[in-house]
């Protein structure tokens, strides 16, 4: 089963990041990153993807100062433009997909 958690645009509106997670008996839950690109007559495909498993994401959160004791948003050496949303960039949603 897949859950898409975001649809992160890039520059070009054909292009995106898909944010999905994805569980099934054999490989458990895991997180996958997608990059898609819009095609006419066939919508939104996959190019590639990254599958992170639960602790990758833990030490992905921790890398980005979101997650871990101790750890703050300001403790991280991100320039400012990764820890803010442009306006209009934030659309909370899930969309429910069964697998082919």
């Amino acid at each position: 089963m897949e859950t898409i958690l975001s649809a992160i645009p890039s520059a070009s509106e054909l292009e995106r990041v898909a944010v999905v997670f994805c569980t099934d008996e054999s490989n458990g839950s895991r997180i996958e990153l997608r990059q898609q690109t819009w095609g006419e007559g066939v919508g939104w495909f996959t190019q590639s993807s990254i599958a992170l498993e639960p602790h990758q994401i833990a030490e992905l959160r921790n890398t980005l100062g979101m997650g871990g004791v101790g750890r703050s948003k300001t403790s991280t050496n991100l320039p400012t433009k990764f820890t803010k949303i442009s306006k209009g960039g934030f659309s909370p949603r899930v969309v429910h997909a069964e697998p082919a």
